[in-house]
């Protein structure tokens, strides 16, 4: 995976779809990391072109702001996969596989199809506790919120997107009204 500042998977030729692979290679799907394939003895390589983004594993997420943040990016990344065909359920997501440029604040993913049975909601789960891992702001109930709303209903993309956005924005009135507080005190 992320080896001194490279990121390559090895798989099996299986596991992608060949109109999966021209897609991803021709770099239409700027969303996507831009990717090329080299053959190997296993299968082939996928390697990744990272240029000014780091994967989240490289950073600290300690704020919920910063976690909601990042899951709507990735969600919206995940909506305009299916405009080029790429079932967004077949897509790893840890943050090892999503990419951030610090500079731009652009997010990326790069493309690793799922190991196993592919389940959305699942998937999308288990990268939220990932994020939720170093949050010191004594706010993850609002990740736990988001955890339960996507996997107990079956909402399109869409939807949890703007369920987020609801979150995000409460949590922005919330922090507004305490700063307004504290202003007020002193």
């Amino acid at each position: 995976m992320w080896k001194n500042s490279e990121f390559k998977v090895e798989f099996s030729k299986c596991d992608m779809q060949e109109f999966e692979r021209i897609m991803l290679s021709s770099g239409q799907c700027s969303f996507f990391m831009p990717m090329g394939f080299m053959g190997s003895e296993n299968g082939e390589t996928i390697c990744y072109d990272c240029s000014g983004f780091s994967p989240l594993s490289m950073y600290r997420i300690e704020r919920t702001e910063d976690a909601l943040y990042l899951l709507e990016q990735v969600l919206l990344i995940l909506g305009q996969a299916v405009e080029y065909l790429i079932a967004p359920a077949h897509i790893t997501l840890t943050t090892d596989t999503v990419f951030y440029s610090k500079e731009s604040g652009e997010v990326k993913i790069a493309y690793v199809p799922v190991e196993g049975e592919a389940d959305l909601r699942k998937n999308i789960i288990r990268f939220l506790l990932q994020l939720k891992t170093e949050l010191c702001d004594g706010k993850e109930e609002y990740l736990r919120q988001t955890a339960q709303y996507i996997y107990y209903h079956n909402y399109y993309i869409r939807d949890m997107v703007n369920k987020i956005g609801r979150f995000r924005r409460q949590l922005y009135s919330e922090e507004h009204v305490r700063q307004q507080a504290l202003q007020g005190a002193v």
